[in-house]
Parts: structure tokens; C-alpha cells; sequence
């Protein structure tokens, strides 16, 4: 069992800790560059009459989805993996 409980927290810091990581520089890229790049950020994107700070505001919300979505689909082997290791400490 203890082999399988490492294996366990290992896969969720090889997860976790990569996804916080991006996430954290995600997020605190827009304030950043907003006070580090302001004549950038307030140019206008690609998209016309958006500028490049409210375009990656935005990019946020879809960004977060998609990382909840990555989560929920791992969180479903974790929880497998906790299954198993339940079942072989009861028998």
C-alpha cells in the first residue's frame, strides 16, 4: 500500500505544482506588465478596438476553465487510485 500512496502524491505534485506555477505567473503577468508596459498593454490587439491589457484580462477567464477542466479530468485518477488503495487495505 505505501507504494501506491507514493505513487499517488507524487503524481499530484508532478501535477500541481507545474499547474500553480503557471497559473500564479499567468495572473500576475497582466498587473505586471500593466505597470511595467503600459504604452504595450494599451495598444490596440488584433482584435480592433481592444487593447492588448483587457485581451489577456480576458484570456483569464477561458485560461481558468480550461486549467479546472485539466483538474477535474486528473482528479478523477487520483480518486481511482485512492479507490485502490482503500480496497487493499480492507482485504
Amino acid at each position: 500500500m505505501d507504494d501506491k500512496f507514493q505513487k499517488l502524491m507524487q503524481e499530484k505534485k508532478r501535477f500541481l505544482i507545474p499547474a500553480l506555477i503557471f497559473l500564479l505567473v499567468f495572473y500576475f503577468m497582466l498587473p505586471l506588465s500593466l505597470i511595467f508596459l503600459p504604452e504595450a498593454m494599451n495598444g490596440t490587439s488584433f482584435v480592433a478596438g481592444i487593447t492588448w491589457g483587457w485581451l489577456y484580462a480576458f484570456l483569464q477567464l477561458p485560461m481558468t476553465w480550461i486549467m479546472v477542466w485539466a483538474y477535474h479530468i486528473k482528479s478523477k485518477r487520483f480518486d481511482r487510485l485512492v479507490e485502490e488503495i482503500k480496497q487493499e487495505e480492507l482485504s
